[in-house]
């Protein structure tokens, strides 16, 4: 079904792990930035967007974040359930989480935990999908941004959740070429109903205040096998 969910992720699954360019006065810019994007891929599209808050302190400085994230898409995918032999879903997800940034010198770890609840609807009636209809429960997520060496970033995140067995793992490597950050990325997501894995390329740029980070390369997917994905995702500071 080829889904990437909330990587801020899987992902896109889209990684918002970096300190925003702020102003030197204490405005709302250093408490808040949004991030969203869209992920298209074999029989399947998923767009999303969030903020990421921190309510005591600045961006820049180690303690609580508060996420609220919000994602929808539409997926094909192969079942002898049904007549024709495919079957289309809708797929409507959300969270909040609570977290905590804690900094390492150059490594930024934040951390969290909080409810998560999902949406099937299939066009169809399909007994055997075990995702369809509406779950409720628990997620935890970890992201990790790291600058090994002056002119490479290098970022992570995992996630799992109670709902629908779904996880996400991704992880990318980019090198600073003036204004411009270019590297490469790999992924693996699923749920109870399927699995995919990912790898491509990554380019990361600033646009006004907005840095937009483009991406595509191959996937296998257990239901549909192998083919192609492609993300166009924003991160930028209120």
């Amino acid at each position: 079904m080829g889904i990437l969910r909330g990587l801020g992720p899987v992902s896109a699954i889209v990684m918002c792990l970096g300190t925003p360019a702020v102003a030197d006065d204490d405005t709302l810019a250093r408490r808040l930035f949004f991030f969203g994007g869209i992920d298209v891929a074999r029989d399947s599209a998923f767009g999303w967007s969030g903020v990421v808050t921190a309510p005591f302190a600045r961006l820049d400085e180690d303690g609580t974040r508060i996420r609220v994230f919000a994602g929808s898409g539409r997926y094909r995918y192969s079942t002898g359930a049904v007549v024709a032999g495919q079957n289309t879903g809708t797929i409507h997800t959300g969270e909040i989480l609570l977290g905590r940034r804690i900094a390492f010198d150059s490594t930024v770890l934040v951390a969290y935990l909080g409810a998560h609840v999902e949406h099937h609807a299939l066009r169809a009636p399909d007994p055997t999908n075990p995702v369809a209809g509406t779950r409720a429960g628990f997620k935890a997520l970890l992201e990790i941004h790291s600058r090994p060496w002056p002119a490479f970033i290098a970022t992570a995140s995992a996630s799992a959740s109670t709902v629908n067995r779904s996880y996400a793992l991704r992880a990318t490597f980019a090198r600073e070429v003036g204004l411009f950050q270019l590297g490469v990325e790999s992924a693996a997501f699923g749920d109870a109903r399927y699995s995919e894995a990912r790898a491509g390329l990554l380019a990361r740029m600033p646009l006004m205040h907005v840095e937009v980070t483009l991406a595509g390369g191959i996937l296998s997917n257990s239901d549909k096998g192998n083919g192609f994905y492609s993300t166009l995702s924003l991160y930028a500071p209120f």
